[in-house]
This record gives structure tokens, C-alpha cells and sequence, in this order.
């Protein structure tokens, strides 16, 4: 029987080793490796490392070896993923190494679109997109995850994309074995936030990175992960310990370790610095212990500009050390500048958050970020009358009370009408607060459009010294 020809190809591929440790991950094993067997990449080896579990999880395992002798079972006790990690790494095969845990799956595509760029470029390491799973909804990935990948890139370094480090997880990448084996990378036993110290070194060694554009990994969230829902102190620690390495790491590179400590500031410590809503006195003695040297390592100009003010309120309350002002700061929602009024003031576009004027904070930590008060644009609604579509359009500045605002609406050609009408933008706090944007609900009649309404519509909105143009999806 003759073998079909793309089959035959795939045979002559560099085999790769998706590395699978599992411990008591029995109710998403089995959707995890099918999607490792489904991959549109053939040549494949799955290692699955049973960590000691004391539910199904290994017999899925072994079930699904006897299907498929692409997938090798070990098992041994209890030793944590770090551990399990390195075990199945030492048995592992493939001329390349991926990671998967066992609580997500991997994409079809995204692993065959990294792996042919690797065979071209003879890159060290390849770094996909990943997306959010919660509950059954698939989320898109974090901004500053698009962003990055909204510019893929082949053979690139470090120093040419220190935006890749936004990337940390060990997951969506592909290694090659022995760059793995000749930079001696290797998982901390203990691996709550440890995956970044081995991407980042990883990164800075390399001989050629490439930025793939093809989602290839879906994270799925859940609370008792490592890696997610921890507020103990300990966390904390473990996590700033974790900074700390990273930009030990990078210190042969200072304006890469510059550029780390500005994204632990505006991306990862946020995500730290929220949980004191539900955190204790030890929680917050943590941070203020450890989050004052981040903001140190970081460039003061980039920090000013691109640090959002409530953050920079809270880190230079932590600099100051009251926790009385800290924990009045946090309970008046202190975090959500969009809940408090804005002005400007000689240092600038100001948000009037709580302390200002009376807590020991200079002026400049309030001026609000020109990302923070960028444009923002949605269609709520749509309907037909006659020939003609409306819309249901909200327009605003966030942060900023409306004055007297306008707009401007294009599409692809059709002749817009704009009428101030409908109900204002809402943004609801986490604790149900709401602040209402007056004026910023219009009505635009699109001539002639019921029947081809456009995908997207772009609208230019001026407020005062105000203005910024922003892109909207069309309801269909």
C-alpha cells in the first residue's frame, strides 16, 4: 500500500516531545491529550508523568499510550511539577520540546505553524499566542499577550524584542533540545512563578527567537491553580522571588532588565496588588517589603508614561510605608481611577484619587496615562429602519467627565448621520459602584445600509483639547 504523500513528508520531520506532567488531573486529561494526538503537526512523542495522582489520572494516561504509540506513560511519586517536569524531559526524544499542562490543550494549527518557522529560521526557541479558557468561553489573551504577537517575527534576539518577555509561561513554546541541554535549562522544584526565570534565560542565551502568530496553547483558569488565585504572603514572596531572579538574569542587559521591571509594574504586579481587596495585613507587609525595588529598576521617564496612576498612587504609597493610608486608599476603590473625577492640574491631566492632596504622594503619580484616557468606542445595538441601518453607539473618553464631545463616524462609504441620543456609557466597579460618562450615547444612521451592514465602523471623538479615534465591531 502506497503511503499518501503528505505522510510520507511528515516522516522526514524533527520529531517533538510534548512533555505532559499530571497529578490528580483526571477531569481534563483526556481533552488534554486527545488535542496533543490531533495535532495537525504529526511527528510527535507525548511523555505523560503521573506525579504520584491518587484519582483516574493515570489509567487515562495508559489508556490512551495503548491507542497510540506516540504517547510514553511514567510514573512516579509525588515530587511536584518542577520535578515531574525534569523526569519526563530526561526520557524525552524529539529534536524539540514543548510543554503541556494537564488542565489545558493545545490548538490544532499552532504547533505545525511554530515548527516550520523552527526548520527555516534554525531558531533555539519558538513562542506562541495562548488564550484563556473559564468555565466553557474561550477568552481572548491579555493585551499586552496580542500585542506582542500582533508582530510575529522570525529569527529575532532579545535585545530586539525585549516585548517577548511578556510571554513567560513555560508553555506555548518550542525548545530546541540541545539548546535546552547546552544552556542547561531546567524547572525549579518549587515552580510558583519559577517558569519565567527558565523563559527568560532561555530568551537572553538563544540563537534566534521566533514570534509565531498562530494561537497555539489554551490556559485554562482555574482558581487552585499554582499559578493563579494564591493571596497568602508566601505567594507574594515566591512571586517577587521569582521578579527578583528574572532581573538577575538580565543583568548583562540593562536596558532589557530596565524594560522587564516596567512590564512587572504595569502587567504582573497589578494582578498582586488587586488582591488586597480580599488580602491581610500580612499580604500587604509583603508588598510594601517587596514592590519599592521593582519600581527602582524601572526607567522613571517610561514609568511616569506608561504605569497607570492608580499604580503609581498605591507604589508610592508602598515607598512611604503607612499602611493606614494603603488600606483607606484600597477600600475607597482606590484601584479604579475610573471611579473618581478628573482635572487637570499643572502637573497635568489629573484623577482626583483618594489622598490627593492629604497622603505624602507627589502630584505627578496622579496624571492620568494617555492609554488610560484613549478613546473608546462601541456599537451596543443595531436595527433597520427601511433602507437605512442605526446603530447604538457609546463614545467617551475613559476617566475624563464629557463636556460638550462630538463625533465623527466612517465606514466603508456609506454616508453616516450622528445624533446625539441613547443611554450614557457605564463603568461598574467591582464593588458595584457605578460612574455614568453623560453625553456619550449617540445614535448613527448608516444610509442605505440595512442590507450590507459593514463589520466595523470607525469613530473620531473630540472633547476640548481632547481627541481620538477608535474601531468598533457591528453587531450582526
Amino acid at each position: 500500500m502506497t503511503m499518501p504523500l503528505d505522510r510520507w513528508r511528515e516522516r522526514s520531520r524533527p520529531l517533538l516531545s510534548v512533555v505532559v506532567p499530571v497529578f490528580n488531573g483526571e477531569a481534563f486529561l483526556d481533552e488534554c491529550l486527545a488535542s496533543a494526538r490531533k495535532q495537525d503537526y504529526r511527528r510527535v512523542e507525548i511523555v505523560v508523568i503521573d506525579d504520584g495522582s491518587t484519582d483516574g489520572s493515570l489509567a487515562i494516561a495508559q489508556r490512551h499510550a495503548k491507542a497510540d504509540a506516540r504517547v510514553t506513560v511514567l510514573s512516579q511519586a509525588n515530587a511536584g511539577v518542577g520535578e515531574a517536569r525534569r523526569a519526563a524531559v530526561a526520557v524525552a526524544t524529539g529534536e524539540f520540546l514543548t510543554f503541556l499542562d494537564a488542565d489545558d490543550w493545545l490548538t490544532r494549527g499552532g504547533l505545525r505553524a511554530a515548527m516550520d518557522a523552527l526548520e527555516e529560521t534554525g531558531s533555539d526557541v519558538a513562542v506562541m499566542p495562548y488564550q484563556r479558557q473559564e468555565g466553557t468561553a474561550i477568552r481572548p489573551p491579555a493585551a499586552w499577550i496580542r500585542s506582542l504577537h500582533a508582530r510575529p517575527a522570525r529569527h529575532t534576539t532579545l535585545a530586539e524584542r525585549p516585548d517577548v518577555l511578556v510571554n513567560a509561561v513555560a508553555c506555548a513554546k518550542i525548545f530546541r533540545r540541545t539548546f535546552w541541554d547546552a544552556t542547561q535549562l531546567s524547572f525549579p522544584t518549587v515552580l510558583l512563578a519559577g517558569d519565567q526565570i527558565v523563559t527568560a534565560t532561555a530568551y537572553r542565551d538563544a540563537d534566534g527567537i521566533d514570534i509565531s502568530g498562530v494561537m497555539g496553547y489554551t490556559w485554562r483558569r482555574q482558581e487552585s491553580s499554582i499559578s493563579q488565585g494564591q493571596v497568602t504572603a508566601e505567594a507574594v514572596h515566591a512571586r517577587q522571588d521569582a521578579i527578583d531572579a528574572v532581573l538577575d538574569v538580565l543583568a548583562p542587559l540593562p536596558d532589557v532588565r530596565a524594560e522587564r521591571a516596567l512590564q512587572y509594574l504595569r502587567y504582573n504586579i497589578p494582578n498582586s496588588v488587586l488582591k488586597l481587596e480580599r488580602a491581610d495585613d500580612a499580604y500587604l507587609d509583603a508588598l510594601v517589603d517587596r514592590v519599592p525595588r521593582i519600581v527602582e529598576a524601572a526607567p522613571a521617564d517610561r514609568y511616569a508614561r506608561e504605569v497607570p496612576a492608580q499604580y503609581r498612587v498605591l507604589y508610592a504609597l508602598f515607598a512611604n510605608g503607612d499602611r493606614e493610608a494603603i488600606w483607606r486608599y484600597v477600600r475607597a476603590e482606590g484601584m479604579q481611577s475610573e471611579m473618581h473625577p478628573s482635572g487637570v492640574e499643572p502637573a497635568g491631566l489629573t484623577s482626583y484619587l483618594p489622598g490627593w492632596q492629604s497622603d505624602p504622594v507627589p502630584p505627578e503619580a496622579y496624571v492620568l496615562t494617555a492609554e488610560q484616557t484613549a478613546a473608546k468606542v462601541q456599537v451596543r445595538g443595531s436595527h433597520a429602519d427601511g433602507a437605512d441601518l442605526v446603530l447604538d453607539v457609546a463614545a467617551w473618553f475613559p476617566n475624563v467627565d464629557p463636556v460638550d464631545p462630538v463625533i465623527e463616524v466612517k465606514t466603508d462609504g456609506d454616508v453616516a448621520d450622528v445624533e446625539h441620543a441613547g443611554e450614557p456609557a457605564v463603568f461598574r466597579s467591582r464593588m458595584g459602584s457605578e460612574r455614568v460618562y453623560p453625553g456619550s450615547g449617540w445614535a448613527v444612521t448608516l444610509r442605505g445600509a440595512a442590507r450590507r451592514a459593514p463589520r466595523t465602523i470607525t469613530v473620531t471623538l473630540q472633547d476640548g483639547p481632547l481627541e481620538g479615534t477608535a474601531t468598533a465591531k457591528v453587531p450582526g
